[in-house]
């Protein structure tokens, strides 16, 4: 059962790292974009990058954060464990 739920969480939380990673790129290709625009237009978007879009973005990497604490709470190991695969 705890392979089950292992790999549900691994496949939200790499689902959520993806999607705050690809919204990253978007916020900034939307300030290249304003800063290349320049002028009212230019500051609007930053804006809308910054107050719009963003805050959504930095909540699904919270919830990914979560989601991968859930996940290293259920399989007791981390990536920084000095444990060797055969003890597990």
């Amino acid at each position: 059962m705890f392979t089950s739920i292992e790999r549900v969480l691994k496949y939200i939380f790499s689902l959520f790292i993806l999607i705050s990673l690809l919204g990253g790129g978007i916020v900034f290709i939307l300030f290249v974009v304003a800063i290349i625009a320049g002028g009212e237009r230019g500051s609007t978007m930053a804006i809308y990058a910054a107050s719009g879009i963003m805050p959504l973005f930095i909540k699904i990497a919270a919830l990914a954060i979560i989601v991968g604490l859930f996940y290293l709470y259920l399989t007791k190991s981390h990536s920084l464990s000095l444990q060797d695969e055969k003890n597990r």
